[in-house]
């Protein structure tokens, strides 16, 4: 019997591997600065809390940066918005059975996207991979007040969908998702192959931990039969 309601996913990291296509963007934002170049591992680590964020420990190479020069930082925001449109998400992909297994889980539930990445970005990048079309809501950073790992995104989505946040599963792959879910009162499965800033995604405690993406309708199973 199906108890969850809609299964929500995050984006980057958990449905696709956007870091091919931010590090150029990121990298002639820095040339443009005269900074210094930052590496794919570098960004891989700094991923999950937004853009504003993710340049911000671009500009000062610190996960939680605290000091940077403000007007530098507007500066950066506005170049990289402009190279990373530029890309037009031609080297994001698909992490491995995603399409085949949002068109298995779509003929059960509704399906959400839920992200820190802006709406400018997602909406776009969403068809341009061929996999817009699964999804019944889309909530982005610039939707609500605050991102994840607040429970903002969650709650609205709840409350646009007209479900209770505990009937509906958070898909996601990093510690903002488990926070955010945790919030809201969702249970949330986590996906170990993408970005979390280089720590293990079970430190963070998530209901399930998956390898791969393939492996989440029988996980889905297995928690609706617990509760």
């Amino acid at each position: 019997m199906r108890s969850f309601q809609c299964i929500a996913f995050d984006l980057d990291g958990t449905l696709v591997d956007s870091a091919p296509d931010i590090l150029p963007a990121l990298n002639q934002m820095m040339f443009r600065l005269g900074k210094a170049e930052v590496s794919l591992r570098q960004v891989q680590h700094w991923l999950g809390n937004g853009m504003a964020m993710l340049i911000k420990r671009a500009l000062t190479g610190e996960l939680s940066p605290v000091h940077y020069d403000a007007n530098e930082f507007e500066q950066a925001q506005l170049l990289f918005i402009d190279f990373y449109r530029q890309s037009n998400g031609s080297a994001t992909r698909l992490f491995e059975q995603v399409p085949e297994v949002l068109a298995q889980l779509s003929l059960l539930y509704p399906l959400a996207v839920v992200t820190n990445k802006p709406r400018q970005f997602t909406e776009p990048l969403l068809q341009h991979l061929g996999i817009g079309h699964f999804f019944k809501a889309i909530w982005c950073a610039d939707d609500v007040a605050h991102a994840k790992p607040e429970p903002d995104m969650l709650l609205a989505l709840a409350r646009q969908q007209e479900f209770l946040a505990g009937d509906i599963l958070l898909v996601g792959d990093s510690e903002n998702d488990i926070f955010a879910a945790r919030a809201a009162g969702m249970p949330v499965i986590a996906l170990s192959y993408g970005y979390n800033h280089g720590q293990s995604i079970a430190q963070s405690m998530p209901d399930l931990v998956l390898e791969t993406f393939s492996l989440l309708p029988e996980a889905i199973s297995s928690l609706e039969q617990e509760r």
